[in-house]
């Protein structure tokens, strides 16, 4: 905003202001006195509005922030099913864990506390063997860095804490891109599991790729912002991507879509099937936000989900 101070003059120890444009007189009291053009009013008028709708936004996600609890984000390859090469149940444990990572990509058993591998095996709920074939699995793809008898999670996939715009920029240059995994929403779908459906759960995470990052709806255009213009996904497509027999479409559909847990004090699922037609097959999938979302329009994707 400019502002344009008149000129002072004075008489008899009374000053008055002579606008040096117009020729306009005007007194005061004060000592600095300003104008502004309507041009300028206007201007300042609209960045005072803005400011108002910024502020607005700012609270709404406050809000959601904190409805939704603390995040981690999980860094994913766009051009491919997870860039995770590993067993699928796997999948679905070391999301879970990740969320035990503090701003410094150390696993943490409790606050202060950082975890071992008998802490590890603890949370994860897991037998001997399975946790054994699990942990080698960690090492063997570096997923697990040891350092200082402490294990890091690989900072290319996981993180706490901001990242830069350009770290962004450059993600999105290879064709990656992130989404935050909400700890509270991960965590209480996890221990509602049982390690029988940690393959089940993976699908939940191996289809992120397809899953819009505005609307967490599964599709063909993931990075579409226009809700007209979504290619949505069909649950047979569904199940082409993530390599499932389309015959036992209702058996996926009762171990994955239908369980419920308790989230904020309010029963809701990880997903969400809305029909369009009787086929269950053209079934529309959406992901619950509290699990993971990478947009800002939390209210949308609750109501289109019916979650």
């Amino acid at each position: 905003m400019i502002l344009k101070k008149y000129i002072q003059e004075n008489t008899n120890d009374n000053p008055y202001y002579i606008d040096p444009k117009t020729g306009e007189l005007f007194q005061s009291n004060s000592n600095v006195v300003y104008i502004q053009t309507q041009e300028e009013r206007l201007r300042a008028k609209q960045n005072y509005n803005n400011k108002r709708i910024k502020e607005q936004q700012s609270s709404i996600l406050h809000e959601k922030y904190k409805k939704y609890g603390t995040f981690i984000w999980n860094i994913y390859n766009l051009t491919q099913q997870t860039e995770l090469p590993l067993k699928a149940s796997n999948i679905t444990r070391i999301m879970f864990l990740s969320t035990y990572i503090n701003y410094n990509g150390t696993l943490m058993f409790t606050q202060r506390e950082s975890m071992n591998k008998k802490d590890m095996q603890k949370i994860l709920k897991l037998s001997n063997g399975e946790f054994c074939y699990f942990y080698n699995e960690m090492i063997k793809n570096k997923i697990f860095i040891i350092k200082d008898d402490k294990y890091y999670l690989n900072y290319n996939l996981f993180k706490k804490g901001s990242i830069s715009k350009s770290k962004i920029m450059n993600l999105i240059q290879q064709d990656k891109y992130i989404t935050r995994l909400y700890v509270d929403g991960v965590r209480t779908l996890y221990n509602k599991s049982t390690s029988r459906s940690h393959k089940t759960l993976s699908y939940l995470f191996q289809i992120m790729p397809y899953v819009n990052r505005q609307y967490n709806i599964v599709c063909r255009n993931p990075l579409e912002d226009n809700l007209d213009d979504i290619q949505c996904m069909s649950l047979g497509e569904f199940c082409d991507v993530i390599n499932y027999n389309k015959h036992n479409v209702r058996q996926l559909r009762r171990m994955l879509f239908d369980p419920k847990f308790e989230f904020k004090n309010k029963i809701t699922s990880a997903i969400r099937l809305v029909s369009d037609d009787s086929n269950t097959l053209h079934d529309k999938i959406f992901i619950n936000p509290c699990i993971y979302y990478a947009g800002d329009k939390w209210e949308e994707v609750e109501v289109l989900g019916k979650f």
